[in-house]
């Protein structure tokens, strides 16, 4: 498996293989419906080493449905999250319940507006029967993913979006749509098959954003926007003085 781009950013953690529909592959961990399953840790535990999966059952949070390709999540589990992400149910609820529901997120001024983001959701329904992560040393084991998810800091963020432009001249490449922390998924499935496709930017959640991620954000791309970065590099602007003085501090 070639790690020549992995080593030359000095990426802390695996590259993540996103298999849609794979029913196969052996997993170490697999998601329990009985629980409330957050996607990006499961894509976390695969960027540390692990396969693992979740299907329909197990992937229990609305927004991780949405994101992790399993249709439209929030109309089967949560039909009110358009006014959770603006300014929150308020006095029909009680005390008791989660001021992130009752206060609401306030990531729209209203619930009007935040319907519109909702209904422009790139619902799709690649994952089913079953989504697989896998790192990048375990590709061989599960086959070509279908997306790679990249956990990386500014500095190699940085070199990724520069890269996406090396071979074809464009100065927009890569994209950054607000949504949940698992949402590039579903955006990044939007770009298979594109005859131009652009790589999505993540975990841009407020929300979601734990210790665990404070110095990471996300780029997720289909496989073949991976494959192409892996062309030339010894020509890239990871060989450049520039990059060299970044890695002193990687």
């Amino acid at each position: 498996m070639n790690t020549k781009l992995v080593e030359m950013l000095h990426l802390e953690l695996e590259p993540v293989g996103i298999f849609f529909g794979n029913t196969t592959a052996v997993c170490d961990l697999e998601a329990s419906p009985k629980k409330r399953n957050c996607v990006i840790p499961f894509i976390m535990s695969a960027s540390k080493g692990k396969v693992v999966s979740m299907d329909e059952a197990s992937c229990t949070c609305p927004g991780g449905a949405v994101g992790a390709c399993f249709g439209d999540g929030f109309t089967r589990l949560n039909p009110n999250i358009h006014k959770m992400l603006s300014q929150g149910l308020g006095d029909t609820v009680s005390d008791s319940v989660p001021p992130m529901v009752r206060e609401g997120e306030r990531f729209f001024c209203n619930e009007d507006i935040a319907m519109q983001w909702r209904k422009n959701m790139p619902f799709s329904d690649k994952a089913y029967p079953r989504i697989v992560f896998a790192p990048l040393s375990r590709w061989k084991e599960v086959g070509t993913p279908d997306l790679v998810f990249l956990f990386a800091n500014p500095d190699q963020i940085s070199a990724l979006v520069i890269m996406q432009g090396f071979h074809n001249g464009k100065a927009v490449n890569t994209l950054a749509p607000f949504g949940a922390a698992c949402h590039s998924i579903v955006y990044a499935a939007e770009q298979m098959g594109k005859e131009e496709p652009y790589a999505i930017m993540g975990l841009f959640d407020i929300s979601q954003r734990s210790e665990a991620l404070k110095n990471y954000l996300s780029m997720t791309m289909p496989y073949q926007l991976w494959a192409n970065m892996m062309e030339d590099l010894d020509k890239s602007c990871l060989t450049t003085h520039s990059w060299r003085n970044i890695e002193k501090r990687l």
